[in-house]
Parts: structure tokens; C-alpha cells; sequence
């Protein structure tokens, strides 16, 4: 089955969602809005592949809000949708686009997360609500503290399905899925359906005969993204590489990604030898701290966020120009998720990456994960002392082994040569 649609106008919404649409200027829909918006409406299970930055929030949002529209509650009750989020970040920008849909008509919806205090939420989900979106870990601790009741949700959406995966959230969604009624639609949204894994997540939640809609994840970076990477010899030629890349004046705002909450500390008291304006970002932090962080990055406060790969997807950071890896992913798709945080809406942007020797094989999968040779760059006056790793001397191949036949033939013309010696004796 395919679809097609000119406009939203043509997917036939409610007027007051082609009201808060048109007020956002959003008029065109992407790829995955057309192609997973239609089977939504009429009710199907959905597995969705998409990669960030393609619109696939609208994509599962609108449907769910349609589906209110449709069939009104007669009282105020407990949520019909249910949105679950894989970082506090992600379900935060869900909740805000829902917010500004929502704008026209009555509906409401409660934004449920790790770090803000019990009893506030406990405020919260004891109002009427028609959409709610959630972390899994703190949806479970709130039904479990508050008897929080789910069994009127007739739309259950998971965004970011292997992040979920990566994240250890299985088991937590299975829970939350028990507590759903089974008549239901369930739609699963994922940057990638590659892995036993997320098709036997798929296989569990969704329905046999689940509508598959996919958009290729793009496995490049955007043409107005300069990319560049400086070797480094050691980590104290990776801490001068960093500073001096910081001190360039065309760096206006940049988030330093690292791979752990302990490199966040390190490279932290590193970047404030400079006397930058800098914070960090991990999952360890509370909420509220995450969002003030946020907030300081979008007016301008903060120059640097050290920031793990909570912030590689889906948060929109307009005035970043920089992307610096200090610390090189372990997958290549990671890189071009981190590398999207700049250059956003067309705009320009730069992606520096300081390898050493250790992390060079996750450079090389990289490398041929996006098909192309990331260009190398040398910083005057902290030019490496070693060769590159892929340009040293590698170790002698070893030799094939040989064949049954070979081996026969090989020992065939030793005995003969061997007959002649004793001959010549």
C-alpha cells in the first residue's frame, strides 16, 4: 500500500491541528509523516524506520491527537495516548510539540521524567489527561507509588526504539505494555530495523499484520558540515589539541562529546583552565539541571557543553557552530547523530575529531559507515609526532595453507628427490 500526500491539508486532520500547523509553518510533509501518517489514522499497528531530524515526531504525534478528536471523552478521565521516550531530553521536546498542537482545542497533556520530585508529578497525573509522555523507568515508578491507571490507552507509541534497546529499557516497556489494554493500537518508531534485536522487540509489542514504513537513514553528513579530524599522540596532546581548537575565534558555541559520565568530569575541569563558559551534560544529572543547561545553551549563556551521547539525537541547539569529539563513538551511526546537533536548518557547521591511536579503529568503521575519508587536519605547532596509525608498518601476512592436493604433490617431489640422492650415493 502506498501513500502520498501534497500537503497536511490532504491527510484530512481536524482544523484546529491545520490551524497549530500552519501558525508553526509547517505545511510540507517530510518523507515519514506520508508515508506513516495514513495507516495511523486508519488504526494500523506501525513499524517505522527513521532517522532523527526527518519529522517523525508530527509523525506518530498527529495521528494520536486525530484519534482524541475522533472519539471525544465524555468526562474527564485518565490518558488515551501514551508516549514513551528513551532520554528525558527527547520526551521533553515530544511533550513541547505536543503543547503547541494542542494549542486550539481542549486537550492536555503531562510530561512524566526522572528528576522532578514525586509529589509534583503526583499533582499532575491525578488532572485529566489525554496525552501523556514518559520515560519508561519513571512511568513505572509512578504507577507503582500512585496507581497511576492506564487502562483507558488506546494509542501507545515507543520513539527510539533501539536507543530504548541500547539503554536496557526492554523489560521496563514489556511491563508497561502489561498494564495497556489489548485492544490497541501500538506503533514503534526506530533509526534503524537492523538487529535480531529490535525484530524481536517489533515481534512482541506490534500486531502480525503491523504496517512497515521506512525512510533510509542517511549515512553521510551534511554537505555544509566541514569535518575534520587531528591525530593526537597521547591525551596530553588530545588536552592541547581541545584547548587551542576552543580558543579559535570562529567557535561561537560547541558541545565537547564524550563517552562517559567520568570523561564529563575530566574534560570539564580541562575546558575551565580557559576561562570558557562551560557545563556538562550525562543521564546521571537531574532533571532539572539538564533542562536549565538546555536552556543556557539556546540563549547564549554557555559556550561549551561537554555532553555524553544523551545529547547526540533530537535536541535542537540553533546557535551551536561546533561539534568537537574528544572521545570517538563506538558506533559510526552515533557519529553522524552527534555530528547533526550542528548545521541545523542548512546552516553551517564544523565537526573536529581528536583521535588517538586507541580510538583510530572506530575512526576506519566511521569512515566506511559514512563512505568517505574524514579529511585530516593539523593544528600549526601541535603537529603529531607519530605516523598515523593506518600508515604504520603492519605485520607480515600470514601464509594460506595449503591444499590436500598441494601437500600430496609437495611430498611426491621430495620422495623423488630424495630417490635420486640415495641413487647418487
Amino acid at each position: 500500500m502506498s501513500y502520498a500526500a501534497v500537503s497536511f491539508v490532504d491527510l484530512l486532520l481536524d482544523q484546529e491541528l491545520l490551524h497549530a500547523l500552519a501558525e508553526h509553518e509547517f505545511t510540507q510533509p517530510t518523507a515519514i509523516q506520508q508515508q506513516a501518517i495514513p495507516p495511523l489514522l486508519e488504526g494500523n499497528d506501525l513499524l517505522a524506520s527513521a532517522p532523527t531530524g526527518t519529522g517523525k515526531t508530527l509523525a506518530f504525534v498527529l495521528p494520536a491527537l486525530q484519534h482524541i478528536l475522533d472519539s471525544p471523552r465524555r468526562e474527564l478521565g485518565t490518558p488515551k495516548v501514551l508516549i514513551l521516550s528513551p532520554t528525558r531530553e527527547l520526551a521533553r521536546q515530544t511533550y513541547d510539540q505536543v503543547e503547541q498542537l494542542v494549542a486550539h482545542n481542549h486537550l492536555k497533556s503531562c510530561l512524566i521524567v526522572g528528576g522532578v520530585p514525586f509529589g509534583m508529578q503526583k499533582a499532575m497525573v491525578a488532572e485529566s489527561i489525554d496525552v501523556l509522555i514518559a520515560t519508561p523507568g519513571r512511568l513505572l515508578e509512578i504507577e507503582e507509588h500512585m496507581a497511576l491507571d492506564l487502562s483507558q490507552v488506546t494509542v501507545f507509541v515507543i520513539d527510539e526504539a533501539d536507543r530504548m534497546l541500547d539503554l536496557g529499557f526492554i523489560q521496563a516497556i514489556h511491563q508497561t505494555s502489561d498494564l495497556l489494554p489489548l485492544d490497541r493500537q501500538t506503533s514503534m518508531f526506530s533509526a534503524t530495523l537492523e538487529g535480531d534485536k529490535v525484530q524481536a522487540f517489533a515481534h512482541d509489542l506490534l500486531s502480525e499484520n503491523a504496517v512497515r514504513v521506512a525512510v533510509e537513514a542517511p549515512r553521510h553528513v551534511a554537505k555544509k558540515i566541514n569535518q575534520s579530524v587531528y591525530q593526537a599522540d597521547n591525551e596530553l596532546h588530545k588536552e592541547h589539541l581541545l584547548k587551542a581548537l576552543l580558543r579559535l575565534p570562529e567557535v561561537k558555541q560547541a558541545i565537547v562529546f564524550v563517552n562517559s559520565r567520568k570523561q564529563v568530569d575530566t574534560w570539564l575541569k580541562v575546558i575551565r583552565t580557559l576561562g570558557i563558559q562551560c557545563t556538562g551534560l550525562h543521564g546521571d544529572l537531574r532533571q532539572s539541571d539538564r533542562n536549565q543547561q538546555i536552556k543556557d545553551m539556546r540563549r547564549g549563556r554557555t559556550k561549551v557543553l561537554v555532553a555524553t551521547d544523551v545529547m547526540a539525537r533530537g535536541v535542537d541547539l540553533p546557535t551551536l557552530t561546533h561539534v568537537i569529539n574528544v572521545h570517538m563513538p563506538e558506533k559510526a551511526d552515533s557519529y553522524v547523530h552527534r555530528a547533526g546537533r550542528t548545521g541545523r536548518d542548512g546552516s553551517a557547521g564544523s565537526v573536529w575529531s581528536i583521535v588517538d591511536a586507541i580510538e583510530w579503529p572506530n575512526l576506519g568503521r566511521i569512515e566506511r559507515y559514512i563512505g568517505n575519508t574524514i579529511n585530516r587536519a593539523i593544528f600549526p605547532g601541535f603537529s603529531p609526532k607519530k605516523e598515523e596509525p593506518s600508515l604504520l608498518k603492519k605485520p607480515k601476512a600470514k601464509k594460506p595453507k595449503a591444499s590436500k592436493a598441494d601437500k600430496a604433490k609437495a611430498a611426491k617431489a621430495k620422495a623423488k628427490k630424495l630417490k635420486k640422492l640415495k641413487n647418487k650415493v
